[in-house]
């Protein structure tokens, strides 16, 4: 059997394994990406080469630095207090999280760190609240990547680059309202899927609730979680690695309880993430992504190609970063086949479904917007019966599917195209 048929069979093999067993998918992923390493003569160093110490530092950094103003009560008092400007309208706080997430990737430092920031804000809220704290989560980030194409953003940068050397408009204007368009209605099918309207205990009882003052300890925890919004929004940190230098002046100072942080850290979400991980990078090394691409992009036409380089973009971002790979390694292409098509075709248009098709399939739990959402819920064990690890695993993949649905739609229905121009 062919190795990129055969490691896609065992990707699909770890999730349904994990899901009927109740077992971690990373551990299962990891076992069969060795059983097909081996098989296939591929070397330890190939294998393992899967695991993202990038992403396990800014899962592990954000945890940790959540942890901390989890366990010392910060999170919870702050959530009491957002929830109580609800006034007798939790939707609200949709409203809210979703414009914090505009403004916090919009003023300059784009989705990838935004995305980190979002869950730690909004599931507290939103388990206060009575509300799906996934729900929450996912409008906020949904409105951190509505502006990702904002001109200043680095990811617009990355765009208008690989556009210009093609001799191409580098505009991202177009890519961004498109992407705008296609959140909105994301953010709606979203919200009917998890049934938004529904929450988890009567509004009254939240706001009955007596928000006290902040505790020296949790004031000084304060200004680390805005310092490191600060440090990541203003100054481009790395959201990882500022997370645990702040975290660490925190556990410092005293203002948690080392053992108790380390031990509330979702070290299985995390090892589920990382280990998905291993296992993608020998769909990678296989050709198992260009499989799949190139299967879907031999039945394109003029009339589809604008909605098939979507689907070959999400499909792509399954496996692989939309900024690091998908991005440059589609939009370069959008000249060369906005000319097999005679003109007829915009590479504005074809780069913009790209965009859309490489953003919006992010939602997934071996991605760090869907992971991070995991992890946070994951570290409120009170609510495990009701989110467990499996039952999001499986819901965020649904949720990642439905974004790709419809930005393929939009697509075929010609929105990008009247949005272009």
């Amino acid at each position: 059997m062919n190795m990129a048929i055969a490691s896609l069979i065992a990707l699909a093999l770890a999730i349904v394994l994990g899901f009927v067993r109740k077992l971690n998918v990373g551990i299962v992923a990891i076992a069969l990406a060795y059983i097909i390493g081996i098989a296939y003569g591929l070397s330890a160093k190939d294998i393992t080469g899967g695991f993202s110490s990038s992403m396990a530092m800014t899962m592990i950094g954000v945890m940790y630095l959540f942890a901390i103003v989890s366990k010392n009560g910060t999170l919870e008092l702050l959530a009491k207090k957002i929830t109580g400007l609800a006034r007798g309208n939790r939707y609200l706080l949709y409203v809210a999280i979703y414009v914090i997430g505009i403004i916090l990737s919009g003023v300059g430092p784009g989705a990838i760190p935004t995305l980190a920031i979002i869950p730690v804000l909004a599931i507290p809220v939103a388990l206060k609240a009575g509300m799906n704290p996934i729900l929450l989560s996912l409008i906020g980030q949904m409105g951190a990547q509505c502006v990702r194409m904002s001109p200043i953003t680095p990811e617009a940068v990355v765009v208008r680059d690989l556009m210009v050397e093609q001799g191409l408009d580098g505009n991202t204007l177009p890519a961004m309202w498109s992407l705008w368009a296609t959140e909105i209605v994301m953010i709606i099918a979203a919200f009917i899927f998890f049934k938004g309207w529904k929450f988890d205990k009567p509004l009254e009882s939240v706001e009955l609730e007596e928000a006290s003052h902040f505790s020296p300890k949790q004031i000084l925890t304060l200004i680390g979680l805005l310092a490191m919004i600060a440090c990541v929004v203003v100054f481009g940190f790395d959201v990882g690695l500022t997370s645990l230098v702040i975290g660490t002046i925190l556990l410092v100072c005293g203002c948690a309880d080392e053992k108790v942080v380390i031990k509330s850290i979702p070290w299985n979400t995390i090892l589920m993430v990382l280990g998905v991980g291993v296992l993608m990078n020998i769909v990678s090394l296989s050709g198992g992504v260009e499989l799949l691409a190139g299967s879907i992009s031999m039945v394109s036409s003029a009339s589809t190609i604008s909605p098939m380089m979507c689907l070959v973009a999400s499909v792509m971002s399954f496996f692989a970063s939309g900024l690091g790979v998908v991005f440059p390694t589609l939009v370069p292409t959008v000249g060369s086949i906005a000319a097999e098509f005679g003109g007829v075709i915009s590479p504005i248009e074809l780069m913009a479904s790209v965009v859309i098709g490489g953003t919006v399939a992010g939602f997934t739990p071996i991605s760090t917007a869907g992971a991070l959402i995991q992890a946070g819920v994951s570290q409120f064990p009170e609510v495990e019966n009701k989110y467990s690890q499996n039952k999001m695993f499986v819901e965020l993949f649904i949720i990642a599917f439905l974004c790709t649905f419809i930005s393929v739609a939009m697509a075929a229905l010609g929105v990008y195209r009247v949005i272009c121009g």
